[in-house]
């Protein structure tokens, strides 16, 4: 069999890979109209589950129109975040009016930079972790900047 010029694989969301061949573009959307229209999917589905006996969980809308229209999927919003919310530390703070992020007691840190000698607040979670709190930058005015 000579290879098509056009060519879309599905894999469905137990594994099973459904394709789909055409030499044309035209004739392509015919295939794929073709496969909507008498309803392959839900045949393969059933198929499936015979088979496997593992119910496929109903399609997500955006997968219908992607393959009835052949489209891709160029960007996406989230709907939920795309990490793990970082769990707060079981740690509680050790100083009497200690500063809190959301992730719990924030750390003390200080330095030497070009303008002389800094301290800051910091985030207690691991440094570039999705979500950290900014830090705070003390002053020397602060009540802080003397138990750092």
């Amino acid at each position: 069999m000579a290879e098509k010029n056009y060519v879309v694989n599905v894999k469905t969301k137990i594994g099973t890979i459904f394709t789909v061949r055409a030499d044309t573009a035209e004739e392509l959307n015919t295939n794929i109209l073709e496969v909507i229209n008498f309803s392959v999917h839900e045949s393969v589905a059933g198929l499936e589950e015979l088979l496997t006996g593992i119910v496929a969980t109903p399609a997500n809308p955006v997968d219908v129109v992607l393959a009835a229209v052949g489209g891709e999927v160029i960007s996406t919003t989230p709907t939920a975040p795309a990490f793990a919310p970082v769990p707060p530390p079981a740690v509680a703070p050790t100083a009497v009016g200690a500063r809190l992020c959301s992730h719990g007691p924030m750390i003390g840190r200080k330095g030497q930079g070009a303008k002389g000698e800094w301290k800051g607040l910091f985030c207690p979670t691991p440094k570039g972790t999705a979500g950290q709190c900014d830090p705070i930058w003390l002053n020397r005015s602060q009540p802080e900047w003397a138990t750092i």
